[in-house]
């Protein structure tokens, strides 16, 4: 099996500006007091949002990042790492990463769970190195950020959850300003 992985450049996200128009009034006339409330605001406001990318890598057990067409053998094990890097001064609020795995080629490693924080910017030995938190594999208290279920069909957990995705126990996740948010598990090539 050759393992082909996307790679994506990390370059600051671009800014996205979107007016919102609300009709706002007293008595029904819409006389634009939806800031200030006495008739002199403005009822259009302007939202900025930026775009964060989700990298997703296969590392060998020792965390290298493996090149695209990298060779891999069936009962090997390999980390993926998936990463979110905030470069702006905001906080993510609600980070939300549903992970599917490809049961006919991989099968999660239970127990390998875990994530990390490092600052924005930073490399992949940095991203790697150092201490990773375990979450745990369970949905439901005790819970954490994370679990990792069965959606079906072979008898093996295949759905990787971060945050509060739906249908999932999981904790709000957050990315403070200025940070990586990466976890990884590990898992056996089928």
């Amino acid at each position: 099996m050759v393992l082909t992985a996307g790679v994506l450049l990390s370059i600051p996200p671009p800014v996205l500006a979107a007016d919102n128009a609300a009709l706002g009034g007293i008595g029904g006339i819409d006389n634009g007091t939806l800031v200030g409330g006495d008739g002199t605001g403005e009822a259009r406001l302007t939202l900025f949002s930026t775009d964060l990318a989700l990298i997703k890598q296969a590392r060998d057990l020792s965390g290298t990042v493996l090149p695209d067409g990298t060779d891999v053998s069936s009962g090997q094990e390999i980390w993926f790492v998936l990463y979110v890097d905030n470069p702006t001064t905001v906080d993510v609020l609600d980070l939300r990463i549903n992970d599917l795995l490809d049961e006919p080629d991989f099968s999660y490693v239970p127990g390998t769970l875990a994530q990390r924080s490092v600052p924005s910017g930073s490399d992949d030995a940095t991203i790697w190195g150092g201490p990773w938190s375990g979450l745990t594999d369970a949905v439901g208290p005790p819970d954490d950020g994370g679990s990792v279920t069965d959606t079906g069909g072979p008898p093996d957990p295949d759905r990787v959850t971060i945050g509060a995705v739906t249908g999932q126990a999981n904790q709000l996740v957050q990315i403070p300003a200025g940070s990586i948010r990466a976890v990884r598990f590990r898992v056996r090539v089928n």
